[in-house]
């Protein structure tokens, strides 16, 4: 993971310094400074001097490490000079909250639905839970997350809550703002899912130790939820694994929609102000948030095969 994550921060530092446009020029163009040429020049070199971008990218890169690793500092935002740890503390719970949320629905409908399709196979049950798998997996979240805006406002002049409530100060206010976007983006995890959960119980329920089970009289619930479900679990949870970052990230998409102010929006309003040091703490949090959830994916099958053991 060190080394992975060393790439990665030079991915992210580099990336964010290559957006096209001048972050600079933008702030000048803002604060109206006129004058003349020189003048605006002197102003922006001074201005680059203060920021640290006078300097190459891998100088600035150098000092982005060495205040990361020695003083546990990401940088500071180049508009407010807020650090940037702190802003981006302050968004976390709510893309933690619809991500959580998402992930809860998410499972709720891909595991009955995956094992039930398994169980009964080639059914009229199997043939709907495929087509709704499928469906989940097709249909994209922005343009749902649209359709339930514009149609309900259209007929039924009804949209959903709008105005940011805290989980502290409303809980029942909150839940019903995050509902919606919950329920869209785990109905669409749901579908890669499910259809892995469906393909992986048919292939443990015709392995041999299922047949003795069945032919030792022992119920269907018993058969399928105690000797085959868990060991079907662990192509799932290596997908369910690469979705959990996005309890962390929230959705970029999904909090515009419906205007949660998380990590998502933090991140579109960092790019259009050229926010550099921002732009790289959060594309660092998520690709450390991505390598813990592929670690502990990877510890969690010794816990649902026995014959897994880590030396």
């Amino acid at each position: 993971m060190i080394p992975t994550l060393f790439i990665v921060t030079v991915i992210v530092f580099c990336t964010a310094r290559f957006i096209p446009g001048d972050v600079v020029e933008l702030m000048v163009a803002q604060a109206g400074q006129m004058g003349s040429t020189a003048e605006q020049g002197a102003t922006m070199e001074a201005m680059r001097h203060k920021l640290g971008m006078d300097v190459p990218v891998h100088i600035q890169y150098g000092r982005w490490m060495w205040g990361m690793l020695v003083h546990g500092d990401v940088g500071k935002s180049l508009w407010n000079d807020r650090p940037v740890l702190q802003t981006i503390m302050q968004r976390l719970p709510v893309s933690f909250e619809l991500g959580f949320l998402a992930l809860l629905v998410g499972l709720v409908i891909a595991l009955p639905i995956g094992v039930y399709s398994a169980v009964r196979q080639d059914t009229m049950g199997d043939y709907l839970g495929r087509s709704f798998a499928i469906a989940c997996i097709a249909l994209p979240s922005f343009w749902l997350g649209t359709m339930v805006i514009v149609f309900p406002s259209v007929w039924w002049n009804w949209t959903p809550p709008m105005q940011f409530i805290p989980f502290t100060q409303n809980p029942i206010e909150n839940l019903k703002q995050f509902i919606l976007p919950a329920f869209i983006m785990g109905m669409v995890m749901s579908g890669t899912a499910m259809r892995m959960m469906r393909t992986m119980m048919l292939e443990v329920l015709r392995q041999d130790y299922i047949r003795t089970a069945w032919a030792k009289g022992l119920r269907e619930r018993t058969v399928v939820y105690r000797h085959a479900l868990q060991n079907a679990l662990i192509p799932v949870v290596t997908v369910v694994g690469l979705q959990l970052p996005v309890m962390i990230s929230g959705s970029l998409v999904m909090e515009q929609i419906f205007n949660l102010p998380g990590v998502g929006i933090l991140e579109i309003q960092a790019l259009n102000s050229r926010d550099y040091p921002v732009v790289s703490g959060i594309n660092l949090l998520m690709g450390t948030v991505m390598l813990l959830s592929i670690l502990a994916t990877d510890l969690t099958y010794g816990l649902l095969d026995p014959r897994i053991r880590y030396e």
